[in-house]
């Protein structure tokens, strides 16, 4: 209970994001002043709506962040037209509701892009309760709407086009650092696997910014094809330095080490444009060291090649966002089980909203949904006590302000300035950000329907509390051990489908070798991102042992290693295969495993793998989890 009130008013300092509190205050600002001065402030306000996109901007990278801005002023448009024709009509508009908000919340889960997910596609649906009924000016105001998502646009593509250091480029300077890191972590083992776990997560980073940064079309700059050949050559160097690990070498040549601080350094300096100070000392090193050598040499190869040779290395992945979305329409998902529970607990919001006749009845809905977000239950949980507190102080704070009857020029500042506020401190503590979104949201609807007084801030105490009860009786019900119990099914789902990569890689067929399409690496991605998440929503289940689910943890690490030198060895054009024999002891030891975790069937001991040409890692990833298992009770 300690640990649960402390959570509630932690406030983590560095999250705190006054730049871009800064950035969305002026962009609510600019609008609403605009539609002021020319006696059309209705139009700003649509406008200043328009600019919540810009919530929406997290890391990323640069085009990533553009696309994502475009399409939720699109989402916006849609929202504030629909929500427009259909108010007059509370069955259809509730259900349209429904409809909007599950959709964009399956999207931004299932794409994994941060934020508050559908929480201002509601608000941008909901804004027409508080407006004339006019379902003639629909289209005028989706298109005020949709100026304000490209004033968004404008700024974050100007933001993007004068910073000093792109995402993609600082992504890829992060992978040399800690690989650097690692190389100085070699001899001890709990650092060099805290090391290794922190370098994982910055591949992944890594990947998905240069993937999204690549787009659609075939031609590509140069910078982004040398930042991908870099980021594939980061991989290399940690696959050799996997393989030194189980081959149980101690400790590394101080030279390689030397040989890395300069490699991490170059890139910098090549991506800085300083000057490049050349490596001259000779290397004399035992043929243990031999591969992983060539390996720092070819980043400098990569950073000096000239553009031809890069154009021609270079193969960039495109993104897949439709294949992404697919996949997760399984009742296996994660994505699609929380979906599912989201669209249940989200219908019985807003039919009781409208069934009852709630006031501004979008509250309730919006209030349930701000919970269901969390990351997981107890999460959800902590959020449904941050918003009742933060709402009631907000609701407070704006009567004590509203008594004073501001006027319309003061109540556009107090709306921007809590824009300002919601955006830096909603990362540090979400209570406290709750106060100023309370304020924010209150302001636009009572600014929004001409009445901003404190009759339209005291109802939402009533709203808020009838929509934290919706969302936590929902998750008690729907959400209490669900991950917990379906986490091994997904581990083994992750086993067998590694196993058949393991066959198509290293079987006599040799099908890389013969020119066949390549396995779905996105498929197996999506599959490992289930079993992470699983595992994060299973730790924060109520009535969930935690200690017994925190020992599923070393397997799926070791699972996370073969995932990558499987696709290390994808890109290979030429992995050594395995003869049958050796193909089968290993498609048993994957196939027990499975079992293991599926149906319950205990590890037997003894069971021993053979030695592996290439990628030993493998097989040492695959014994740690036959060990793990056994220790397992």
């Amino acid at each position: 209970m300690a640990h649960y009130i402390s959570s509630l008013f932690r406030f983590t300092r560095q999250n705190v994001n006054f730049k871009k509190g800064t950035r969305q205050c002026l962009l609510m600002m600019i609008p609403l002043l605009i539609g002021y001065f020319v006696g059309q402030f209705q139009w700003g306000l649509l406008m200043a709506t328009g600019t919540l996109t810009n919530i929406y901007v997290f890391g990323g990278s640069d085009k990533s962040k553009l696309r994502i801005v475009w399409w939720c002023a699109v989402g916006f448009t849609l929202c504030i037209i629909l929500g427009t024709i259909t108010v007059p009509i509370p069955l259809l508009f509730g259900l349209l509701l429904l409809i909007v908000t599950v959709i964009a919340y399956y999207i931004f889960s299932a794409l994994e892009i941060p934020g508050p997910s559908s929480t201002f596609f509601i608000v941008t649906f909901a804004l027409p309760i508080n407006m004339p009924v006019a379902p003639e000016e629909a289209l005028m105001r989706g298109l005020m709407v949709f100026c304000g998502g490209m004033l968004t646009v404008l700024l974050v593509w100007l933001m993007v086009k004068f910073q000093k250091k792109s995402g993609e480029v600082s992504a890829v300077e992060n992978e040399y650092q800690l690989l650097k890191q690692l190389f100085h972590d070699f001899s001890d083992d709990e650092k060099f696997k805290t090391t290794t776990k922190r370098l994982v997560s910055q591949f992944k980073s890594a990947n998905k910014q240069l993937i999204t940064s690549s787009g659609s079309g075939k031609k590509q700059s140069n910078e982004l094809q040398r930042l991908y050949l870099l980021h594939n050559n980061a991989e290399g160097i940690f696959a050799e330095i996997l393989e030194l690990k189980t081959k149980e070498v101690k400790t590394l040549p101080d030279i390689l080490l030397e040989m890395m601080g300069y490699v991490a350094q170059s890139v910098i300096q090549n991506n800085s444009t300083k000057n490049q100070v050349k490596w001259k000392e000779k290397v004399e090193l035992s043929p243990d060291f031999q591969r992983l050598e060539k390996q720092i040499y070819r980043t400098d190869e990569i950073l000096y090649s000239p553009e031809g040779q890069i154009k021609y290395e270079a193969q960039l992945r495109q993104p897949l966002y439709g294949k992404q979305l697919i996949y997760n329409l399984t009742l296996d998902s994660l994505v699609f089980m929380n979906t599912m529970r989201y669209c249940v607990i989200m219908g019985i919001a807003i039919f009781i909203a409208l069934m009852f006749d709630f006031d501004k009845a979008y509250w309730v809905p919006l209030t349930a949904h701000t919970i269901l977000i969390g990351t997981n239950t107890i999460h959800s949980m902590e959020r449904a006590v941050a918003r009742t507190i933060g709402t009631f102080a907000g609701v407070i704070t704006l009567s004590v302000i509203l008594a004073f009857h501001p006027s319309m020029l003061v109540s556009i500042f107090i709306l921007s300035f809590s824009a300002m506020f919601t955006e830096a401190l909603v990362g540090a503590n979400y209570a406290l950000a709750m106060i100023f979104i309370t304020t924010q949201v209150i302001t636009l609807n009572g600014l929004a329907s001409g009445k901003l007084s404190i009759l339209i801030a005291l109802p939402r105490m009533l709203d808020v509390v009838m929509g934290v009860v919706i969302a936590v009786i929902g998750l008690l019900i729907l959400g209490r051990k669900n991950a917990s119990q379906t986490l091994p099914i997904a581990i083994a789902e992750v086993v067998r489908y590694e196993a058949s990569f393991f066959y198509y890689l290293f079987s006599k067929n040799a099908y890389i070798a013969h020119h066949e399409p390549k396995f779905d690496e996105m498929k197996l991605s999506i599959k490992l991102s289930n079993m992470n998440g699983m595992y994060n929503n299973a730790h924060g289940e109520l009535f969930t042992n935690t200690q017994k689910i925190s020992q599923y943890y070393p397997v799926m690490f070791a699972l996370e290693e073969i995932s990558f030198m499987l696709s290390r060895a994808q890109h290979n054009p030429h992995p050594e295969t395995i003869d049958d024999v050796n193909m089968g002891q290993y498609l048993i030891a994957f196939e027990e495993i499975a079992l293991h975790f599926e149906k319950g069937v205990p590890m037997k001991f003894g069971t021993g793998l053979p030695s592996l040409p290439q990628y030993v890692n493998i097989r040492s990833s695959l014994l740690n989890i036959q060990q793990y298992t056994r220790l397992q009770k």
